[in-house]
């Protein structure tokens, strides 16, 4: 746990996170959080996605279940995608789960699949496994990237 404050309690770190909270009742019902290189990132993201200069990634997203198809998860995403640009970002990232349907958001938002070699899917695919099992009963995940003009 103290790796955990130590890496998402700075300036920076809570500068590029967004908490989504209920007007009628502040419950919290969505977040997101982004990276760039020059930040510290948990040893697990950083194995399962390098991040290039200019790129900013988004590590966690999440809107509750109850609350989906409201526009959290745009308005999550266009402030990920204003932070990036003030970074100086050229693209905003993700990596997304197989079966996950948040994807049809991500593509909506104008995110792309990115196309990577047989054997970085493979790893993908093996790590993901590894780490979360099959949560949306399909194996592996795909990177996605929005380009900015």
């Amino acid at each position: 746990m103290y790796e955990f404050r130590r890496m998402y309690r700075t300036p920076d770190a809570m500068s590029t996170t967004a908490i989504a909270v209920r007007e009628s009742d502040g419950k919290v019902v969505g977040f997101a959080q982004m990276t760039d290189r020059t930040m510290t990132r948990d040893p697990v993201s950083s194995c399962l996605h390098s991040l290039d200069d200019g790129e900013c990634y988004i590590e966690m997203m999440s809107v509750h279940p109850e609350t989906r198809g409201s526009g959290i998860g745009t308005r999550l995403l266009q402030f990920c995608e204003a932070r990036a640009k003030e970074r100086g970002a050229n693209k905003l990232t993700l990596g997304v789960v197989a079966g996950n349907p948040a994807k049809r958001l991500y593509v909506r938002f104008g995110f792309q699949d990115v196309d990577r070699s047989c054997f970085s899917k493979m790893m993908n695919m093996v790590g993901l496994f590894t780490l979360f099992g099959l949560p949306h009963c399909l194996p592996g995940g795909t990177m996605m990237e929005k380009i900015f003009d």
